[in-house]
């Protein structure tokens, strides 16, 4: 990676998957903040500026989409992957909230790399 580290927010309530997630990122060369809820997640956004949002679809009390409205607001050029182990299909719908790509789980690793390297403004 050249310059400073991308900045990512990973937000996941499952803890083995988040811990691998955050291991996975970091051996790419990303900064990673870890969250397991979105409330979390959301302040950490308030105290810290990320380049990229990763975010679980079902999250206890928020889901994703309602989690990257809040974030966007708070940070409207950070970029958003949302992870689900659903279909996401309902948000092929036009709206500002959907997220700037999303992958289904099980997520192959390859293809995050490259869409968090698209986001985050890196070559592939």
């Amino acid at each position: 990676m050249q310059n400073a580290p991308k900045k990512v927010l990973v937000i996941e309530d499952d803890s083995l998957f988040l811990w691998s997630l955050e291991n996975f990122l970091e051996r790419e060369g990303y900064q990673v903040s870890p969250a397991s809820t979105g409330e979390e997640g959301i302040d950490l956004a308030r105290h810290l500026a990320f380049d990229v949002v990763i975010s679980d679809y079902q999250l206890p009390g928020i889901d994703g989409r309602r989690l990257i409205e809040e974030l966007k607001s708070l940070q409207p050029s950070m970029k958003s992957l949302l992870i689900s182990a659903y279909q996401l299909d309902e948000l092929n719908s036009p709206n500002s909230s959907l997220p700037d790509a999303y992958l289904n789980k099980p997520i192959e690793l390859g293809m995050l790399k490259k869409l968090l390297s698209e986001l985050a403004g890196l070559p592939a």
